[in-house]
């Protein structure tokens, strides 16, 4: 069994997809800017990741603004494929189980001027406030 957690800072804002053969199945793309905290010169990676069904619709609905902080639990599945040419290539794909968008105290007092209300003893990271485990996809 693996267990993958990534938090970093979302890279751009993504468009949910419809694919399948029939063209029924959500998907989105999107990319974490990952910060290693344990190095001396605090180095980031690039690293990307896929979410389909209710995992993607929510993703996009709750999660989709450039440099929001999110949190994401992930399984990484392999593939092997061959290139036109013959040539036979691995790729891994990051595959997204769950996550958790996280709001710093701008984001809540940034929300309290648009109209959201905010409780002023709530924590500084916040998640999917209002959701329950029916709205989340389990696999």
């Amino acid at each position: 069994m693996q267990t993958n957690i990534h938090v970093g800072r979302l890279l751009k804002e993504f468009e949910l997809q419809n694919v399948g053969e029939t063209k029924d199945m959500k998907m989105v793309h999107f990319g974490l800017a990952v910060q290693h905290y344990l190095s001396k010169k605090a180095r980031t990676d690039f690293i990307y990741y896929v979410a389909f069904g209710k995992t993607a619709e929510i993703l996009y609905q709750y999660g989709n603004k450039k440099g929001m902080p999110m949190e994401v639990h992930f399984d990484m599945q392999s593939e092997r494929y061959e290139k036109d040419d013959g040539q036979t290539q691995y790729r891994v794909t990051n595959v997204v189980t769950s996550f958790m968008p996280w709001a710093t105290n701008q984001a809540v007092k940034e929300g309290a001027e648009n109209g959201v209300i905010a409780d002023k003893d709530e924590p500084v990271l916040q998640g999917l406030a209002g959701l329950n485990n029916m709205d989340l996809e389990i696999r």
